[in-house]
């Protein structure tokens, strides 16, 4: 890639310089007066070099380009805004004179890419650029108050000694600063270094060729052709390299923006399962894990809320103790496992049988107690003699047999029976234990407290 860029670079100013060399000997004398083709030419020039100046900032704010470019910007505003001046000037030797000093400024300002990068990264920034385009202004604006205080032109339209001067020292400041970019280009492989070090090179190139060219011959029209050549090399890199730094930064973002999802993603499926987590040990806390019922912590908590709500609004409810009748001789004759599968299916026949306002708790062992909010006594009483009848006529598969259970059920109601959730709880605990002295699979309620 490099060695094609640099045969390309070459090829251009071999063909530059050796067209002009070739005018310069077929046609020395022949003169071409166009006015409006060197304003047009001249302010193009100052347009394009205060756009390049802009786009190296530009690449500057992303760390594009090195420090030391900054005096390359410096070169550039300074020469831009004399040429513009160099452009609209009516005066030959207004003209001559902002040439020559627009060619000395960027020449002064190219050369300082020598100093150490140090004192480049003091000078980045907008001040110095700004410093010089204020400079180029006096100038300018002084010239056209005052005549330049050096003769630019002598007859015949022949520059001065001052005038060639001033371009080839111009010259060979641009062939100093092209002298960099080669070295950098020949150390890093550069491929910006290749491209200043080639527009410095026919910047200097067409400031010796200054001293020997006339107004409007051949050769003068050729080193203008030369500088405009420098700037539109320099522009068409950068715009190419923008546009490439544009799409790294759009792959980039894409880049980003996917990474960002793929991370979103993953932190809303850790959230998920986060939140199953603690769904799940939430509801290991309050449930029991064989039957899925609630646990007896569990329903202490919401019993309780109940009890404090029925008595804020005189609302009746009622309890049921519930106990399975000869559990053990189920667990002695078909085994734990089995009897395990009892306890989850009488637990799945109460769940399903009672209404929605209902719930229904493991109490411990074979037992469960079951809540039903605004129920009187007598209501309560009709539900549990359906709940023993559905137990009942329930089948149960244990292994080859299918057995029928039935269960013992105490009652109690608040306010009837007991005002306070652990009486109401020993009230049908004694009424559970009476139902299962009277024969079992029976209820029994439990009995109001005698006043004394």
């Amino acid at each position: 890639m490099m060695r094609s860029l640099n045969a390309l670079l070459l090829s251009v100013i071999l063909f530059l310089l050796s067209g002009g060399m070739a005018a310069f000997v077929l046609v020395p004398q022949e003169q071409w007066v166009h006015i409006p083709l060197h304003v047009f030419g001249e302010t193009l020039g100052a347009f394009t070099a205060l756009l390049i100046a802009a786009l190296i900032i530009m690449l500057r704010v992303y760390e594009r380009l090195p420090a030391r470019y900054i005096w390359i910007v410096a070169a550039l505003v300074g020469m831009g805004v004399l040429d513009g001046f160099h452009a609209l000037s009516e005066s030959p030797q207004h003209f001559v004179w902002f040439h020559s000093i627009a060619m000395l400024t960027g020449g002064l300002m190219a050369a300082l890419i020598w100093l150490p990068e140090s004192m480049a990264r003091q000078a980045s920034g907008y001040r110095l650029p700004l410093l010089v385009i204020a400079l180029a202004m006096l100038i300018g604006a002084g010239t056209l108050i005052h005549d330049p205080v050096l003769p630019m032109l002598t007859g015949d339209n022949r520059f001065t000694l001052q005038a060639n001067l001033i371009n080839s020292v111009a010259g060979v400041l641009f062939l100093v600063a092209a002298a960099n970019f080669f070295c950098v280009n020949c150390g890093e492989n550069n491929k910006d270094s290749t491209i200043f070090a080639s527009h410095y090179l026919l910047l200097g190139v067409s400031g010796l060729m200054f001293q020997f060219s006339v107004l409007w011959d051949v050769t003068w029209w050729h080193w203008h052709l030369l500088r405009f050549a420098a700037y539109i090399m320099v522009l068409l890199y950068l715009f190419l390299l923008s546009r490439s730094e544009e799409r790294q930064l759009h792959v980039l973002n894409t880049e980003l923006e996917a990474r960002v999802d793929r991370r979103t993603s993953q932190l809303n499926n850790q959230l998920k399962a986060r939140k199953q987590i603690e769904k799940r040990l939430k509801h290991q806390a309050t449930h029991d894990p064989l039957t899925g019922l609630y646990n007896r912590n569990a329903l202490e908590r919401r019993i309780t809320d109940d009890i404090e709500r029925a008595t804020r609004y005189k609302h009746s409810l009622s309890i049921f103790m519930v106990d399975i009748d000869h559990f053990k001789e189920v667990n002695d004759q078909y085994g734990h496992a089995n009897g395990d599968r009892v306890l989850r299916s009488i637990a799945f026949e109460l769940e399903r049988s009672l209404r929605k306002t209902d719930y229904v708790a493991r109490f411990g062992g074979e037992e469960f107690l079951v809540v039903l909010p605004e129920t009187p006594l007598a209501m309560a009483v009709d539900l549990g003699e359906r709940l023993l009848r559905l137990v009942a006529n329930h089948q149960i598969k244990l292994g080859d047999d299918s057995v029928s259970l039935t269960v013992s059920i105490g009652v109690a109601s608040f306010p009837e029976i007991a005002s306070d959730w652990h009486a109401l709880l020993d009230a049908a605990d004694m009424a559970m234990y009476q139902a299962k002295h009277d024969g079992r699979n029976c209820l029994r309620t439990a009995r109001a407290p005698v006043d004394s």
